[in-house]
């Protein structure tokens, strides 16, 4: 699955809800909507179209990176170039296994890939002499990316029945 991201600057510093302070220096706070552009894995992935998003970005000096949806987990990942990378992967159970009739089951991990690059706009503001006496604006900002979800058996699995062709959820496998 990939969708396409584009989104716009909301706050200058984000909100954690922790007692600590997030590491990081804010980057932005951002509020996005992605449209699908490919859905291969049929009824096996719930898909969301438009996929919403409502984050901050934090960057550490060095490269590293911090990636939080509002209201869950913090993610690391690299800021290299301009672009922000997360991955973020977990495994579960497509078919349970059957003993009985010797099926060893069918387990996956799912590694989804988030790409942002964010980059500030030019305003009308900034091409004016403001003055030794002007505030500091927050930087209008704009976000594009996407989002790209792989799907692999883990080792010593049998997925072949979750594939559609023999009743699965799975249009394909890798």
């Amino acid at each position: 699955m990939r969708w396409t991201l584009l989104g716009a600057l909301l706050l200058a510093t984000a909100c954690w809800n922790q007692g600590e302070d997030p590491p990081g220096e804010p980057v932005g706070a951002f509020e996005a909507t992605g449209l699908m552009v490919e859905q291969s894995c049929g009824a096996a992935i719930p898909a969301p179209d438009p996929l919403d998003l409502d984050f901050d970005l934090r960057l550490e000096a060095g490269g590293r990176a911090y990636w939080r949806r509002r209201g869950g987990s913090m993610f690391a990942g690299v800021h290299k170039d301009g672009e922000y990378t997360f991955t973020v992967s977990q495994s579960w159970m497509v078919i349970e296994p059957n003993r009985f009739r010797g099926f060893v089951g069918c387990s996956v991990t799912q590694r989804d890939t988030f790409t942002f690059v964010v980059e500030e706009l030019e305003t009308t503001a900034d091409k004016e002499d403001s003055g030794a006496d002007a505030g500091v604006e927050p930087a209008l900002l704009t976000l594009s990316g996407s989002q790209t979800t792989e799907i692999t058996p883990l080792s010593g699995a049998d997925c072949t029945p979750a594939v559609a062709a023999v009743g699965g959820p799975f249009l394909s496998l890798p």
